[in-house]
């Protein structure tokens, strides 16, 4: 699939609006028109199809170190899973903690749970429970990432599908700003295309399978084996 760079949205879109000489609209506008359209078209994803952005990173224990960074692009905190694989016998889903006095009772071999925390100076971090005693690379975290904003012009548009949405919304803001007759007819084209755009998204399923599974997590939840046995 094709995946235009911002300099190639951009000179498209200054070449068709005869813009390519024009200082009425700067540099730094232009880009806030842009990474304003990748909000919009965003907001629309994660309310309907938010599996779009998902996507993983490793996370590595350190011994003695309980508490660790979100990825830098996690949208909203929304973490799907953080899995435990030691490559051995040890294969599991590390959990959310439910209530925070149950932190008081984990201890080590006690299998690994987490808690997100939000301190005024470390930031958002993950907090694991029991701290690890190794260095163990054995964590992978699930999560919702955030589309990729406009920076310099080689960044690449990575919601591809919906590029004419993107430019639609910044020819609109375009003739807006410059006051052309055909602002309204733009906006309203604008209209067409995000509709188009959800229709779209709320029809997608991944691989084209529409079978759900039945949530038997209420059931699990009377037979936690979480503190059974674990690993560090």
């Amino acid at each position: 699939m094709y995946s235009p760079t911002y300099a190639d949205l951009k000179a498209y879109l200054q070449k068709e609006l005869d813009l390519e000489d024009e200082t009425f609209i700067t540099p730094d506008e232009m880009k806030s028109y842009f990474n304003e359209a990748v909000d919009m078209i965003e907001a629309a994803i994660h309310n309907i199809y938010e599996d779009y952005f998902l996507t993983n990173t490793s996370l590595s224990f350190v011994n003695g170190q309980a508490a660790y960074t979100l990825p830098s692009d996690i949208y909203a905190q929304k973490i799907r899973k953080i899995l435990y694989n030691d490559g051995g016998a040890y294969k599991y889903e590390i959990k959310r903690v439910k209530k925070l006095e149950e932190t008081m009772f984990i201890q080590t071999p006690d299998l690994y749970s987490y808690v997100l925390t939000n301190d005024a100076t470390a930031g958002l971090k993950i907090t694991l429970f029991p701290t690890p005693q190794a260095d163990a690379p054995y964590g992978t975290i699930w999560y919702i990432r955030n589309a990729k904003r406009f920076t310099v012009d080689a960044d690449v548009c990575d919601i591809p599908e919906f590029t004419n949405v993107l430019v639609q919304f910044v020819r609109w803001k375009c003739l807006n700003k410059e006051g052309h007759p055909d602002t309204m007819q733009a906006l309203e084209d604008l209209g067409r295309m995000k509709q188009e755009m959800v229709d779209t998204l709320t029809a997608r399923v991944p691989d084209e399978d529409n079978f759900v599974l039945k949530d038997m997590s209420f059931y699990r939840d009377f037979d936690d084996w979480r503190f059974g046995g674990g690993q560090y």
